[in-house]
């Protein structure tokens, strides 16, 4: 079965843009604090392989192992880190984008990604409340990110100028 997510939230971090853009400069470090990433592999120029532990649940048999490719795009100038996926990697396609925002005294995290998930082994009689669980179990994933990308900020101590 194939499952669509499309997921945008957003996170307030009470410190001002510009201790905020930094975080593009890690790009690795960045992807690490995603929630269920088991392994990530350097396919070249900004661009690696996700593989991720079982997201669902194997107890209602909607569970799934992840992998997917992208290629990274950073712009500094603009708060923003995109990626579209590559093909001929694993068993999805997701793409998005990763976005500062001046918010005043704080900056804005946005977070936004869509794509498709194939070959979810889904028992049939459970197909109608896949899609939304698989969605909400990624959401949720996303929080997590979110929140421990604004911990890692609010930890880091400003860099002297």
């Amino acid at each position: 079965m194939q499952v669509d997510i499309a997921i945008e939230r957003s996170l307030s971090v009470p410190l001002a843009y510009e201790r905020v853009v930094p975080l593009l400069d890690d790009l690795e470090g960045t992807i690490r604090r995603f929630p269920k990433l088991k392994r990530l592999t350097r396919l070249g120029e900004r661009a690696y392989l996700w593989e991720m532990q079982t997201i669902g649940s194997r107890l209602a048999k909607i569970a799934h192992d992840v992998s997917y490719a992208a290629r990274y795009r950073v712009d500094p100038s603009r708060g923003l880190l995109s990626w579209e996926p590559l093909s001929g990697h694993g068993n999805a396609r997701i793409e998005g984008a990763f976005r500062l925002a001046r918010e005043g005294e704080h900056t804005r995290l946005d977070f936004a990604v869509r794509g498709e998930l194939y070959d979810v082994p889904v028992p049939l009689m459970y197909r109608p409340l896949a899609p939304p669980f698989i969605q909400g179990k990624f959401t949720r994933l996303v929080d997590t990110f979110l929140e421990r990308t604004r911990a890692a900020l609010l930890e880091a101590k400003p860099r002297r100028q």
